[in-house]
């Protein structure tokens, strides 16, 4: 005996009725917004990036970063994920923030991508920092990752009250998360520090 693979018209007709009593159901769902990453540089400074410029976020061994001399003070040394060596920065210290990390036995690292280019703001190596399309890879060390979150263009406002100037050449603008203020980073502009761009070569 077959049975038969076709829906039963029992079972069309309680779809049906189902999609007109609750239509949002079978509606496709739109989500607005983009994905950031919210990073905690202290108890009262937290930021925002977007992860269309984040590659991954890791815990990196202290070891595993190689000093490097004569680099900006911000300049931690070279360190590599998925086969790029790149340049493992003190994002606090890049932004001039009076924040210091102390020396541990992990770092919490957000890898970005941070601007196209065809040369390496830090060595005259072009393969140094880059991959073959000549993305520039930064691994920023920050005290804390925290979580996700979606953001709207909407959402982000410019900034009430008076923002560090060291972060006027990242700011993108500031969110409302919660009652807490989050300030919005631009990936590329911190990829395009000063500090790192007129770095000995």
């Amino acid at each position: 005996m077959q049975t038969s693979s076709q829906p039963s018209t029992q079972t069309l007709q309680t779809t049906e009725r189902l999609r007109q009593l609750l239509p949002e159901m079978f509606a496709p769902k739109l989500i607005k917004g983009e994905q950031f990453l919210r990073i905690q540089l202290t108890s009262e400074l937290t930021i925002a990036l977007a992860l269309s410029w984040v590659e991954e976020s890791l815990l990196l061994p202290s070891h595993l970063i190689t000093p490097i001399p004569n680099m900006p003070p911000s300049v931690m040394g070279l360190m590599s994920s998925k086969d790029q060596v790149f340049w493992a920065v003190n994002l606090a210290q890049l932004l001039e923030l009076p924040i210091a990390i102390e020396p541990s036995q992990h770092y919490e690292v957000v890898v970005i991508r941070a601007v196209s280019t065809q040369s390496d703001p830090l060595s005259d190596s072009e393969s140094l920092n880059t991959n073959t399309d000549g993305n520039l890879y930064l691994g920023l060390i920050v005290p804390k990752i925290r979580s996700s979150i979606r953001l709207s263009k909407e959402d982000i406002i410019s900034p009430i009250n008076e923002v560090d100037a060291n972060l006027h050449p990242y700011l993108s603008g500031q969110v409302s998360i919660d009652g807490d203020r989050v300030l919005v980073l631009s990936a590329e502009a911190i990829g395009k520090a000063r500090s790192l761009t007129s770095a000995r070569r």
